[in-house]
């Protein structure tokens, strides 16, 4: 029933062979390392496993195991007792409860943070080991000698795990941020190395040992990009491939001990210049509802919640950045209020996806930045009959957002993880409370996982003075416990790190064909007048490939279509007026992101476009760090480009047309972008989701199968396209309060299939097609769910 993995713990185990008999008749094997005698930041220590027949298997370093009726328990604190939170018998919550009432503060308080950003400190396995093959722990994770400072201590920034963050500070979870750049095997080998680390640190002190949980954003194996998804799932009226897509990735993220995620992202487009909309799923609330089900059940391990081999899912940004005060992004005060001017529109829209995340057992979910605004654009917002009350306080400082709203009405029951720079940044409603104020706010609101800081001596001295209630610390901590137990992490934590790569290698070569397959059905066509594809690949056919973006031609497309389309049988010219057929690969470039923006935005494609400038100022760094900017209009303009060289574009377009030939054009959508500039030029207009460089590859290859009929496209938008900048245009205006606000021609919080109603008819009758979608030239209408076929 015993195995033994490394033979240098094979001394250290012998003593095993003589179990101490306890009182109550249970025997105890001691740990098979003294934390006394070794230090896992110098030796590697190679992790025991004990398998239980019909139970989990029990992996240890530094503390011991019990054995009781047969069955092996972790002895997490080192008690020799058989503690109710060692008893894997008992359900998850039952165990954190009892856990977390056996902690000391400090413990307490690390396990709230979240470290921003880690990556082990080699990217290959080779490299980590010493001259005789053994492990060097100082090669994965930074080992500070005695009096050295760490430089993340006490942090508010990109803060890392090293080994004072983990002994000192007791954080015991981080974001890891290497991507595929990290063999799967140093991943792996990391996360034994730092939950060594902390079961040592434990072990030492006599309480419960808490193992480290690793967190990615994210990670492209070459599957499309969030919208890409919803638009091959629409296409096949079904999400299968979606769930089946999950659950390779998900092998993946555990064999390297990837045990939870931030995402997906499931903000609903809404306001179509929010910056951020690309990295969400669609407009339709039905359809996100139906990927979030598939993605909750493939990357947690099937249907009923977290459990062993799961994933824990961050569902974000809840309840929904995506009703943005006209586009503006949160990471800034520029873009702090969430507006609902529709009534209903909360429960018809915005939750829709919540709840179906909620329902399917996601392990987490995080709040988003925003606040909701209480003026008079706002209407009164009801989710089964609660009425939803405005405290205009961000969404991770509300307790009506994410205590009332989301468990008690929604009936989450798993924990709240806030985003990141929460305390220092984003503090919407709370700027006047000091530090540990707002640690404390969040916590008593409903976090339970704060996701960077590592301020550990602010929460210490919210409970001590009183500001954070200590019942409120322990349900945070319950509530994160209670997923780490249910994924059976507090019994094993540990991994056969060699073995990583393999799963790697294994599932990446299944994820290709999947992936590629997807691409394909990602493929949108929006225009095919008088049946201008699919082209015909065999004849030699003289193409012009353009590629315009917002920053100018991009010549490394052109290179990479070439080789494409010559693969295919074309003939390239450098001119298009030496062209059969055009082939325009178009990338506008948003004018609004996270670090904020001195201009609102524009979705036509244009060049050097004169708009209001908006107040901003400093920041150097990501995610709106330094940045002070608001919409106040400064009285000067700035122009703002999309699309350079659209000029270009057209009379290339022109060109070709008048020597007969036919325009086809790929729009990378990013934004539902008013193709006015484009649409008209073009015999055939495609659409691509998709821009993350791990993909981008099979996405352009998807693009050639579709317009030379490889494929026959399948694809439907993810995103109504724009008609017109009438429909979303901002009108300064005197509130009922006297409050002076710009009010948009159509709804922030209604999404683009169902704007028509509630926009002035005035506006709409002066608008090509009479709608808020764009229409072609073929009367067809570019509403979400769109696509045509041959």
């Amino acid at each position: 029933m015993k195995r033994i993995i490394s033979i240098l713990a094979v001394l250290a185990l012998l003593v095993s062979l003589f179990p101490a008999v306890l009182a109550d008749g249970d025997s105890y094997i001691p740990a098979p390392y003294d934390p006394s005698e070794v230090d896992p930041a110098a030796t590697y220590l190679e992790p025991v496993f004990y398998e239980n027949e019909n139970g989990p298997t029990i992996g240890v370093t530094t503390v011991g195991v019990i054995e009781s009726e047969g069955l092996y328990f972790k002895d997490l604190n080192n008690s020799k007792e058989l503690d109710p939170f060692e008893d894997w018998r008992l359900d998850a919550k039952t165990r954190a409860t009892d856990m977390v009432s056996r902690m000391a503060l400090e413990d307490q308080a690390g396990f709230v943070f979240n470290a921003l950003a880690i990556t082990p400190v080699v990217p290959k396995l080779d490299m980590a080991r010493n001259e005789d093959g053994t492990i060097n722990p100082a090669a994965i994770v930074a080992i500070l000698g005695e009096g050295e400072e760490s430089k993340n201590a006490f942090s508010s920034g990109f803060a890392g795990l090293d080994s004072f963050v983990i002994n000192t500070q007791k954080v015991r979870a981080g974001v890891y941020r290497g991507g595929l750049n990290f063999d799967a095997s140093t991943v792996a080998l990391y996360n034994n190395v730092v939950t060594e680390m902390a079961e040592a640190d434990a072990a030492l002190r006599a309480v419960p040992a808490i193992p480290m949980t690793i967190i990615s954003n994210p990670i492209s194996a070459g599957f499309p990009d969030s919208q890409g998804l919803a638009a091959a799932a629409m296409g096949d009226g079904n999400y299968d491939a979606i769930r089946e897509y999950a659950e390779v990735d998900r092998q993946m993220w555990i064999a390297q001990g990837i045990n939870a995620m931030y995402g997906p992202q499931i903000d609903l487009v809404t306001d179509p210049r929010w910056p951020r909309n690309f990295e969400t799923l669609s407009e339709r609330p039905d359809v996100t509802a139906g990927i979030i089900t598939a993605l909750v059940e493939g990357y947690q391990n099937g249907e009923g919640g977290l459990k062993e081999g799961a994933v824990a899912l961050s569902v974000k940004h809840f309840p929904g950045d995506g009703a943005s005060e006209n586009g503006f992004e949160s990471h800034t005060y520029q873009g702090q209020w969430r507006l609902y001017p529709t009534e209903g529109s909360l429960e018809k829209y915005q939750l829709v996806g919540f709840q179906a995340a909620i329902d399917a057992g996601c392990g987490s979910i995080m709040p988003c930045y925003s606040r909701d605004a209480a003026d008079a654009r706002s209407a009164v917002q009801t989710y089964r009959g609660h009425e939803v009350q405005v405290n205009q306080l961000g969404s991770a400082y509300n307790k009506e957002i994410i205590t009332t709203l989301l468990r008690d009405v929604m009936g989450f029951d798993g924990y709240v993880n806030t985003d990141s720079g929460i305390v220092t940044g984003q503090t919407f409603g709370v700027e006047e409370l000091t530090p540990t104020e707002r640690y404390a706010q969040l916590i008593s609101a409903g976090s339970d996982a704060i996701g960077s800081g590592l301020r550990t001596d602010l929460v210490i001295e919210a409970v001590e003075t009183g500001v954070l209630p200590k019942e409120d610390l322990d349900r945070a901590n319950i509530n994160r416990a209670t997923a780490i137990f249910k994924q059976g992490r507090f019994d094993n934590p540990y991994l056969d790190y060699n073995h990583a790569d393999e799963v790697r290698t294994e599932n990446l070569q299944t994820a290709a064909g999947q992936a590629y397959a997807m691409h394909q059905k990602a493929v949108v066509l929006m225009k095919n007048h008088e049946n201008a594809l699919p082209l015909d690949a065999n004849a030699g056919t003289k193409l012009f490939i353009g590629s315009y973006t917002g920053n100018g031609e991009d010549e490394d497309m052109v290179a990479a279509l070439t080789e494409i389309f010559e693969a295919q049988g074309f003939e390239i010219v450098d001119k298009a007026k030496d062209a059969e057929v055009a082939y325009f690969y178009v990338v506008p470039k948003p004018t609004t992101s996270t670090n904020g923006t001195t201009a609102e935005g524009i979705l036509g494609l244009v060049e050097e476009y004169e708009v209001d400038e908006r107040e901003m100022s400093g920041g150097e760094g990501n995610f709106g760090i330094g940045v002070v900017a608001s919409q106040n209009k400064t009285g000067d303009k700035v122009e703002v480009t999309t699309l350079e060289d659209v000029d270009k574009l057209i009379k290339a377009a022109d060109t070709v047309h008048e020597n007969g030939g036919k325009v086809i054009a790929t729009i990378v959508c990013t934004s539902p972008w008013i193709l006015t500039n484009l649409e008209p030029y073009c015999d055939a207009l495609l659409a691509q989701y998709t821009t993350s460089a791990a993909s981008l590859d099979n996405a352009r290859r998807a693009q050639v199968d579709v317009i030379t009929g490889a494929y026959n496209p399948t694809g439907k938008l993810a995103v109504t396209m724009v008609s017109s900048e009438d429909v979303i245009a901002l009108t300064e205006t005197t509130l009922e309060d006297g409050t002076v606000a710009e009010i948009c021609a159509s709804p922030n919080d209604v999404p683009g299939y169902d704007k028509d109603q509630y926009i002035d008819p005035a506006v709409l009758a002066n608008v090509n097609g009479g709608s808020y979608a764009y229409m072609d030239a073929d009367g067809n209408y570019y509403v979400s769910g769109f696509g045509l076929s041959f």
